[in-house]
């Protein structure tokens, strides 16, 4: 099952669907170690200025789409 992860630190975004919610970048790399299991990433408010981060996750999973929105 392939799903999208949306960081942030907003739990108002609870999962629902096909979409995980983690408020943190350690929650995310949790996530995307278990194989197959997220294709897409969303980071979104402070998370999404993190040039840092984004070019960490996509250096490190590069099978799986990340994008910064807000």
């Amino acid at each position: 099952m392939h799903q999208t992860m949306i960081v942030s630190s907003d739990r108002s975004m609870a999962r629902q669907g096909d979409v995980i919610q983690v408020a943190t970048p350690l929650d995310a790399i949790v996530q995307l170690e278990t194989p197959e299991l997220v294709s897409r990433v969303v980071l979104t408010g402070s998370f999404a200025t993190n040039r840092e981060l984004a070019t960490f996750l996509t250096d490190s999973y590069p099978t799986v789409e990340i994008e910064c929105e807000g």
